[in-house]
């Protein structure tokens, strides 16, 4: 398949490398030209370098890169993108908007702590439906349950982690603040738009697992990034 790469930075530049590893025709595009032919570099069967609106009228499938959501601001032609399959991969600003729990409103586990300052809140089970608790402990722990956790008390959360644990589930610390009862909360909401929405019902799981290490060294190193 034709694939355009819109951005050749770290994650353009690694999706773009492996993509045409696995057989994929690949042009990669950037602003800047020695961003892109640093990336056709890093591909040993070969690939194409070019500008965003290179990339994007070579590609049947685009990978947008670019935080920036406008393709107008991007692309001097975005009727490029007219018909196309268009992958986006970005996150928000972390240091800036995710960090700070900006990207939803308070979390309910949140507002229970602001109505009662001297508990200590802890989010937890929210991703967890009613059937799994009808599961024995063995069954759950013989499948990786988990759970996330949230909160400001380490205390606090490890009691939960203990009465997670012998139900049968591991719990998964997330952290503390705004980001991440929001985030655990969030968790509830994907995890039920996948058992909803997606037909996969009361079974479904939401888990955290730790991917190998890298190994094939192809897609170079990260480049210098303050994790915005």
């Amino acid at each position: 398949m034709k694939i355009g790469i819109i951005g050749s930075g770290n994650m353009g530049r690694a999706l773009g490398v492996r993509l045409a590893a696995v057989g994929h025709d690949v042009m990669f595009g950037a602003r800047r030209p020695e961003q892109s032919q640093a990336a056709v570099e890093r591909v040993s069967g070969g690939a194409q370098a070019g500008s965003n609106d290179e990339a994007a009228a070579f590609g049947e499938v685009l990978v947008w890169t670019m935080r920036e959501p406008d393709p107008a601001a991007v692309l001097a032609n975005p009727a490029l993108l007219d018909g196309k399959v268009v992958i986006e991969i970005n996150n928000r600003d972390y240091a800036n908007e995710a960090r700070a729990g900006v990207w939803f409103e308070k979390a309910i586990a949140e507002r229970l702590q602001d109505n009662a300052p001297a508990a200590r809140v802890v989010k937890a089970f929210n991703t967890i439906a009613m059937e799994s608790f009808d599961t024995t402990p063995e069954a759950l722990r013989e499948s990786s349950a988990q759970t996330f956790v949230a909160g400001g008390d380490g205390d606090a959360k490890a009691a939960v982690a203990k009465l997670a644990g012998d139900l049968g589930f591991q719990a998964v610390d997330v952290g503390s603040g705004p980001a991440a009862f929001r985030g655990v909360e969030a968790l509830g909401d994907v995890i039920r738009i996948i058992m909803i929405d997606a037909g996969r019902g009361g079974r479904a799981h939401l888990s955290l697992n730790t991917l190998p290490e890298p190994n094939l060294q192809s897609v170079g190193a990260r480049e210098a990034s303050t994790y915005r």
